[in-house]
């Protein structure tokens, strides 16, 4: 027999795609990066201030260096989906010690420093931001404080990008939920990336000067501060830092104490303010633009990037069971386009029945039905009651926690016969007979007594015991807190201060809100993404609906029934628990919304609208009784207004 030829995973085409996008988004970076090393240069001549093959192009290819280090940081940590947690303080815990932090922190210090050099080094003389400076009349060498200032303020605008890098997870790449215009009305679909851009870029601009503007006016404070640890201070640290390498290269003075004279002068201030916005727009468009581009439409020429395969379908389905979610995502969107847009591929599915471990169309029914199941299985999985952990794990391994109480023993059998008399050997009625030695029965007396006083219960507390605690309670505790001590509990005595606290700010982040438990649950964690269900749902109902006129073997109109009975079991699971779930009591709002739930819904919803307008003049065919149908149609009625798509993106 001929070897079967090898299918080309779903990844060596969608990485190439990835790479033609990932060069788009470096050339608007670059772009950038020129327009800023025009504004930083020495304008002393009218052509060269601005030539491409000048000072100014060197400037921006050196520009592109440090701008060119967060592309790196968002490949190596780019992912699809939510962060699911039930709060945010959980979402914190859960990412904070992850090596992803400091990977984040360490690319832009890195990419921050070495700007601070090619800025400094660009600026005209009359900024006075030379590293060494010459001492007036003695023309002998020092250290120049202003670059070092400089340095120190883009290290700490680097700690603070950072940390809304981190806080609004860059690393995303947001797609769009909803790709075809049917399941969901006024969806907002794929926008062209320049479009994007453009849409974003006065609120790009706005937040880098609000930023830039912020770090300036503290960044003294906290330069000069004393933090109680050696060196003490962070102007004494950058000091000596810069001291130590520049003594290499000259000749300083031997004393390394500070100068007299703080560098917080107003042209250095207006200084960091512009330096740090430039800095600023170049991480953020630089961010957005890797979102934009790398988040597009999964086609090359117009057709799927599957299309150039020897395979198509055999590599289509390697991407839809993908380990990494990015890779199921783009491949769960190429299918929808399949089923939407591409009547030659939606046919060569149809009538690919020879294939290992099943025909393609059945492969695909069967992903997409687990993708849809898995939010019932989650569901169900939630309302079920939690084992202790110990008796968990046993039961997963059959094996019994050694720490649980044994199972009984059975009763040993009576070797005889009752009739054999009450006092033969075997007798088990009879009661235990007293011992005869004086030993004997000294040890029966202490047990007696060891059994008598471990078994009795606890004396009451006496007079003098009770008069402390109440003195203690009345030196402690208000009236009003020992009345809802009382009626209460410990509980009840502060709950009203913890729900103070949660209204706050600060307790913002230990509020377990509807909306983050509901998409934890209904999505999975760490991460959850809406658009693969959508897409599943979608992907189904589009073939099921074009094979009535495509599929000349009649495979997909036998599975209509599953499909029509699954997506009424989802709509009818969510919408019971979604009022089954409640309000949190640290959820202050108590908002009941869930954006990413309406969508999910809303999508089922169409799909089996769909399904029944095409299929049930067929119900009988089908195998689908009356009951069926009925409970399908009045699952599939409307129940609430559309959702609002920006809440989800």
């Amino acid at each position: 027999m001929a070897k079967a030829p090898r299918i080309r995973p779903y990844k060596d085409f969608l990485t190439p795609a990835l790479h033609r996008r990932f060069a788009m988004a470096t050339a608007v970076l670059f772009g950038l990066c020129y327009v800023e090393s025009v504004l930083i240069g020495e304008w002393n001549s009218i052509l060269w201030s601005w030539f491409p093959f000048g000072r100014a192009g060197l400037r921006a290819g050196l520009l592109f260096i440090p701008a060119f280090m967060i592309f790196i940081l968002r490949v190596a940590q780019l992912h699809v989906g939510l962060r699911t947690s039930y709060s945010a303080w959980e979402t914190f815990r859960n990412y904070s010690l992850r090596f992803d932090v400091i990977n984040t922190i360490a690319w832009y210090f890195i990419s921050a420093y070495i700007y601070s050099e090619i800025y400094v080094w660009s600026v005209s003389k009359d900024a006075d931001l030379n590293r060494i400076k010459l001492i007036p009349k003695t023309d002998r060498p020092i250290l120049n404080e202003k670059p070092i200032y400089l340095t120190s303020f883009l290290l700490f605008l680097a700690f603070v990008q950072s940390g809304f890098h981190l806080f609004y997870d860059y690393d995303r790449i947001d797609m769009p939920v909803v790709k075809t215009p049917s399941s969901v009305q006024n969806a907002h679909l794929v926008v062209p990336p320049a479009t994007q851009l453009k849409t974003k870029l006065p609120s790009l601009v706005l937040s880098s000067l609000k930023r830039a503007i912020t770090v300036a006016l503290i960044a003294p404070f906290l330069y000069s501060m004393n933090w109680g640890i050696y060196p003490y201070s962070i102007r004494r640290l950058a000091w000596s830092f810069t001291r130590s390498w520049a003594k290499v290269f000259w000749s300083l003075p031997k004393s390394n104490s500070l100068p007299n004279k703080r560098p917080f002068h107003i042209d250095v201030l207006v200084r960091t303010m512009t330096s740090g916005f430039l800095l600023l727009m170049m991480w953020e468009l630089g961010n957005a633009a890797f979102s934009a581009y790398v988040a597009q439409e999964p086609l090359k020429n117009e057709r799927p990037i599957t299309h150039e395969s020897r395979d198509p379908n055999g590599s289509l389905l390697t991407g839809l069971k993908g380990k990494k979610l990015q890779t199921r995502a783009f491949a769960f969107w190429e299918l929808v386009y399949i089923a939407e847009r591409f009547e030659g591929r939606r046919k060569n599915i149809f009538e690919d029945i020879d294939r290992a471990g099943g025909s393609t169309w059945s492969q695909i029914l069967a992903i997409c039905l687990e993708i849809i199941n898995g939010i019932d299985s989650r569901i169900t999985e939630y309302q079920m009651p939690k084992l202790p952990a110990n008796d968990a794990k046993a039961k997963s391994l059959g094996v019994r926690d050694p720490a649980l109480p044994p199972h009984p023993e059975p009763l040993p059998r009576i070797s005889k016969p009752i009739k054999d008399g009450l006092h033969e050997p075997g007798d088990i009625f009879t009661s235990t007979p007293k011992p005869k030695s004086e030993t004997g029965r000294g040890i029966e007396a202490v047990g007696r007594f060891a059994k008598r006083h471990g078994q009795s219960p606890p004396g009451p507390v006496s007079p003098k015991s009770k008069q402390l605690l109440l003195k203690a309670e009345g030196a402690v505790l208000t009236p009003q807190q020992q009345q809802a001590l009382s009626t209460q509990g410990v509980t009840g005595l502060f709950r009203e201060r913890i729900l103070w606290f949660l209204q706050t700010s600060l307790g913002w982040p230990f509020r377990q809100e509807y909306r983050r438990r509901m998409a934890a649950i209904v999505l999975g964690t760490p991460y959850g993404d809406v658009g693969i269900v959508v897409d599943a749902v979608d992907a189904l109902t589009r073939f099921a609906v074009c094979s009535l006129t495509e599929d000349k073997y009649g495979n997909v109109q036998k599975d209509v029934k599953t499909m029509i009975q699954t997506f009424t079991k989802s709509i009818v699971q969510l919408e019971e628990f979604k009022i089954k779930l409640g309000v949190h009591w640290t959820d202050v709002e108590k908002r009941q919304e869930s954006p990413e739930v309406d969508i999910i819904l809303a999508a089922l919803r169409g799909g089996l609208n769909e399904l029944i307008t095409a299929f049930g003049d067929y119900a009988g065919d089908l195998r689908l009784s009356q009951t069926d149908m009925r409970k399908a149609r009045e699952t599939a009625a409307p129940k609430q207004p559309r959702p609002n798509m920006e809440q989800v993106r």
